[in-house]
């Protein structure tokens, strides 16, 4: 029987444990899952941050969806076809920052270029429909602008709810006219012959409306978002084998048939016009490649290699390099920056604050200019002045380049030289804008180790966007190639950069070290203040005499039952009025005192015999001798148990952190982990990551301190 009691016990504290680790071990868990794990259901102890391989879903797109700010949509599309090397993939997966990644490029088709004549052939015996507006003169905008519309776009027109909802709608909404016209229209037919024949054809279109609904409302299932190539040509041979144009004319036709027009030919216009495209399309790539595409990320000695190679072409590139070699390479495009207005507030004698002012104003310059298609750098060699005339005579009166010329005007009547120090801090605006362009390209550049020969370069930004330029190929040529997967492969070392990359994304996603030092200052000055106080406190109540003692010690423990919440709006108004909103004073000073903590030393400093104070006494000793020298030493399990628990508090001090602290600058962890909360919603991989590293100083101080605070707690108050 003491057997199974004992059996029954362990098993009670073996629940028990595990119901007290769970949500830590969860949290655990969480902190090392990816976006689409912590949303999916039901929830796993599982992640794929320890697998060695992925597979990651990608979008392709040419990126042209945007049209050129300034420019009509065909003078966009065409600037783009001309300028356009890059085929983006937008990975609609969770992202990924390393590996080896391998993009499935073997045996897709593409050309180099479209025999002109051949293309304007093609695009006269196209039917195009009335709902879509298309450029014809450059055969890769046309392409282009077909498939954003119909296939790539934001909304396309082969989205699958929307397009077969508006199929099926069509052929209801004929149905409903078929019924109108056999009720109140068909007798308006004078002929008897033609009143038969178009009854007979209308009965059976009805027929054919019922046959032809459910074969298209199957359409509706599918796992992809947009319709197939596929599923488009099904659809049409479907449409085919029915036609619900009359033929004839008669008093009712003509309405009949419009609403034919508008509905159902309509979509089956917009499909033989889609499908055209698209064979002929496929049909003039007469070229295959003959490998995937196979990179791995640069390390950041060869991006430095790569970046400090790729200056070379700019003015200040010996002052590129330097900063190259002496900065982090995070901070490469501030610190160019600083060293630009630098030289410019020595040369000139201007302030800092005023060279910001100016950049901001010659920069609205700059982008007018550059709206209107002026060569920019040529016009500032010569003058600034140069490059206003000529802005002027582009853009006649404007409002924005009026206002910001009027304030450049007032500048120049305080500064010696002004037409000089705008044309300097120009250039440095344009030098700067090219350095940050090269910096972009190269710092989201991977190393290739197979690819096609027109595969130039491969970046991945963030592990959200992979894009590829290619030369002498346009990339439009390879959007119907089917490529919705990229391949992933990860080395050991690789695998344990995956499972922190949490704890990486959550530091950076706001100042955590700053929060840290805060977190850790705090913490420690109002434990060392309150164990202090609390220590003497303690003493005067149980060692010493004094009038109303035992009084005063019972007001103290009626503090207690005060909640904490009660206090905060006077603390707050005390605060306020001393001037410490956003300092460290007003997260100290209101928390250096805690009455639990002046009880439980009290009642272990009673515990202490009293022929140790009378030794004392006979030896000279004073109160404050005795209380540092002989009673602190042996009270200290009780006053580690004290200063655990205020710097656990402390640490975790959540809501008053967040009412006297405006800044990052005062701010604690408990405070920062709101940075992963939104109303958008809750970065939960985050937050868990966060938490985890914001919790493990005071885990790992309990487990050093834990027997003192077990000896403190238990011979409180004991003879």
């Amino acid at each position: 029987m003491k057997e199974f009691k004992k059996l029954i016990i362990y098993i009670l504290l073996s629940i028990g444990a595990a119901v007290m680790i769970a949500p830590f071990a969860w949290m655990i868990v969480t902190s090392f899952k990816m976006p689409s794990e912590v949303n999916s259901w039901p929830p796993r102890w599982t992640t794929k941050s320890f697998a060695t391989s992925r597979t990651v879903k990608i979008i392709p797109s040419t990126g042209t969806s945007a049209t050129v700010k300034g420019l009509s949509l065909r003078e966009a599309l065409s600037f783009v076809a001309k300028k356009s090397t890059g085929l983006n993939f937008v990975v609609n997966d969770d992202p990924f920052y390393r590996g080896t990644i391998t993009i499935p490029f073997k045996s897709s088709k593409y050309t180099f270029g479209i025999n002109d004549n051949e293309f304007k052939n093609f695009v006269t015996q196209l039917k195009i429909p009335s709902n879509f507006e298309v450029d014809t003169q450059i055969p890769e905008v046309f392409f282009e602008q077909v498939f954003l519309y119909y296939k790539n776009g934001s909304n396309p027109y082969f989205k699958r709810d929307e397009f077969i909802n508006g199929l099926i709608g069509s052929l209801d909404s004929l149905s409903e006219t078929i019924d109108m016209v056999m009720t109140f229209g068909i007798d308006r037919i004078t002929d008897e012959a033609e009143k038969s024949r178009f009854e007979e054809f209308l009965n059976k279109a009805l027929k054919d409306i019922e046959l032809l609904k459910p074969s298209v409302e199957k359409y509706k299932a599918g796992t992809e978002l947009v319709l197939s190539d596929k599923e488009i040509g099904e659809i049409k041979s479907l449409l085919e084998q029915y036609n619900f144009t009359y033929p004839s004319v008669n008093e009712v036709s003509e309405n009949y048939n419009n609403v034919v027009s508008r509905g159902i030919k309509n979509y089956a216009e917009n499909i033989e016009f889609y499908t055209m495209v698209y064979n002929y399309f496929s049909n003039i790539q007469n070229e295959i490649t003959d490998e995937d595409i196979v990179a791995v990320p640069m390390s950041k000695k060869e991006r430095i290699e790569l970046l400090i190679e790729r200056s070379k072409e700019l003015k200040d590139k010996e002052l590129i390099e330097n900063i190259i070699n002496t900065t982090p390479l995070e901070n490469l495009v501030e610190e160019f920056a600083k060293k630009l207005d630098e030289s410019v507030s020595k040369n000139y004698e201007i302030s800092t604050q005023e060279i910001a002012t100016l950049k901001t104003l010659i920069g609205n310059i700059i982008n007018l200019a550059a709206e209107q298609g002026l060569d920019t750098e040529s016009l500032l060699n010569k003058s600034f002045e140069e490059l206003t005339n000529a802005l002027e005579e582009k853009l006649g009166f404007n409002l924005t380049y009026s206002a910001t010329k009027s304030k450049l005007d007032a500048f120049a009547n305080d500064i010696v030289n002004a037409d000089e120090v705008f044309k300097t801090i120009a250039l440095n605006t344009l030098e700067l804008q090219t350095f940050r362009a090269l910096y972009d390209r190269t710092v989201y550049a991977w190393r290739i180790l197979s690819a096609p020969k027109f595969v130039k370069e491969v970046r991945v930004k963030e592990g959200k966007n992979i894009e590829i330029i290619v030369d002498n190929v346009h990339p439009v040529y390879f959007v119907d190639d089917n490529i919705t997967m990229a391949y992933l492969k990860f080395s050991t070392s690789e695998v344990l950069k995956n499972i922190f990359q949490n704890y990486v994304n959550a530091w950076n996603a706001a100042p955590f070290g700053r929060y840290y030092l805060n977190t850790v200052f705090i913490a420690t000055a109002t434990t060392i203040l309150e164990v202090i106080i609390s220590a003497m406190a303690a003493y005067a109540f149980s060692w010493m005499n004094f009038p109303g003692k035992s009084i005063i010690f019972s007001i103290f423990l009626a503090t207690m039952m005060v909640p904490g919440e009660v206090l905060l709006v006077p603390n707050f108004i005390t605060i306020t009025k001393f001037g410490w909103i956003d300092t460290y004073y007003a997260l100290i000073i209101p928390w250096i005192v805690s009455v639990f903590s002046i009880f439980l030393m009290r009642q272990h400093f009673m515990s202490i015999p009293t022929e140790l104070f009378d030794a004392a006494r006979i030896d000279g000793s004073s109160h404050w001798r005795f209380l540092w020298h002989i009673v602190v030493p042996l009270s200290k399990p009780v006053v580690i148990t004290s200063a655990l628990l205020k710097f656990v508090g402390s640490w975790n001090s959540f809501l008053w952190v967040l009412i006297v602290t405006n800044s990052p600058k005062y701010r604690t962890l408990t405070v920062g982990l709101q940075a992963f909360s939104s109303e958008v919603g809750t970065l939960y991989n985050m937050l868990m990551a966060a938490a985890t590293f914001s919790i493990l100083p005071v885990v790992i101080i309990f487990l050093f301190t834990q027997k003192y605070f077990v000896r403190g707690i238990a011979r409180t108050g004991l003879k």
